[in-house]
């Protein structure tokens, strides 16, 4: 085997082991962002429809529907504790002093680096851009499920529920029986509606478009003219039905799809017919910071281990639970200006486009300083 040969596969064999290592820490911390998720969000979701008598394997799917934008979320911030956490065992092992000494630069174990960021951002926008969308379209049809087949999954005892269009004041529930409720709503004229009943019944409904029927026995009701208060009309009543609209109770799961929801394809072309219909320009700007935000996350984890590689040039990371911390610092900064970015975008009417990139640039800012600093000292 000549010298340059031996050279490259010298470095093939590096790059493999870095890689390796790289990939098994960031596989760890995914774990671990992973389980903080899952702990947080869907089994308290779960066990809450469980109390509720919902069925369970349609509580499981609702689970299983959920995994992908746990992972979409994880993954970005996993690639930043994982390669600092790697790279600082690598300080404190002295394997990169040594890797050094024997003539690797610093430019090459960049490449391992950024090769597995980008790995990882690819499944994670492949993850976001088509495992989520698709399972958010069987969330919808499951939770629709759980919701007709148990109606007091909406309804909690001695609670105040506010949906889109009413608020929903119930006393104790037993046994499908509502011991008192009370319901304020607004009329097809704007006018205010006061509902009340002492006992009502809970039933399901073979209508799609309703979740349940409450029925009301002796109801009693206050019709209040939305132009003069002062004018009002008052009802009572042996019986009533009173529908409760799927869209209504919750819209997340039962409205059209938002631009969240869609792949980046269906949303750039949605995004192009509305600007030939010239639509409002507020609205555009939301659409459009919903499509850069498909990229901008999946593909943070690529500025997240760049960042994380500069840090650790410079020697800030000496072991591992030092990178750990130092992680989850950044993360929690990163998704601060993430979510601050959005709501200037909001409220200031910003490009959405530059805020969801901001975070980025900024990693790519100080990981570049950093990392300039090593390399041109």
């Amino acid at each position: 085997m000549s010298k340059r040969s031996s050279k490259i596969y010298h470095k093939k064999i590096l790059f493999l082991y870095l890689s390796k290592e790289l990939l098994l820490y960031f596989f760890v911390c995914f774990l671990f962002f992973f389980f903080i998720f899952f702990v947080n969000n869907i089994l308290l979701m779960a066990e809450d429809i469980l109390s509720k008598h919902a069925p369970f394997k349609d509580v499981m799917l609702l689970m299983f529907y959920s995994l992908p934008m746990i992972i979409a979320n994880s993954a970005p911030f996993a690639a930043l504790v994982g390669t600092l956490m790697c790279i600082g065992r690598f300080f404190s092992d002295l394997e990169f002093l040594a890797m050094n000494a024997l003539g690797v630069s610093m430019k090459f174990l960049l490449v391992p680096v950024l090769a597995v960021g980008l790995f990882i951002s690819i499944v994670s926008f492949f993850t976001n851009d088509v495992l989520l969308p698709a399972s958010f379209i069987q969330l919808r049809k499951v939770y629709w499920d759980i919701s007709t087949s148990t109606p007091a999954l909406e309804l909690e005892s001695y609670s105040i529920k506010k949906n889109q269009n009413a608020v929903v004041i119930s006393g104790l529930i037993k046994d499908g029986i509502i011991d008192e409720l009370l319901i304020i709503d607004k009329g097809e004229n704007k006018e205010s509606r006061i509902l009340g009943g002492k006992k009502s019944e809970l039933k399901k409904s073979t209508d799609p478009a309703v979740i349940m029927t409450l029925d009301m026995n002796e109801p009693q009701m206050l019709i209040i003219d939305g132009k003069d208060e002062k004018k009002y009309d008052s009802i009572v009543g042996k019986k009533i039905a009173y529908n409760v609209l799927a869209k209504n109770i919750n819209p997340v799961y039962f409205n059209a799809l938002g631009p969240s929801d869609m792949t980046s394809y269906d949303l750039y072309k949605d995004i192009q017919t509305r600007k030939k219909n010239n639509e409002d320009k507020r609205l555009l700007n939301i659409y459009n910071m919903e499509f850069h935000k498909k990229f901008s996350i999946p593909f943070g984890a690529l500025f997240f281990v760049f960042l994380a590689f500069g840090i650790s040039s410079v020697g800030k990371v000496h072991n591992q639970s030092v990178g750990f911390i130092l992680g989850l610092l950044i993360a929690v900064a990163y998704w601060a200006v993430l979510m601050g970015g959005q709501e200037i975008s909001l409220t200031f009417d910003v490009s959405g486009a530059f805020m969801m990139w901001l975070p980025n640039i900024l990693l790519l800012i100080v990981g570049g300083i950093l990392l300039g600093r090593r390399l041109f000292r």
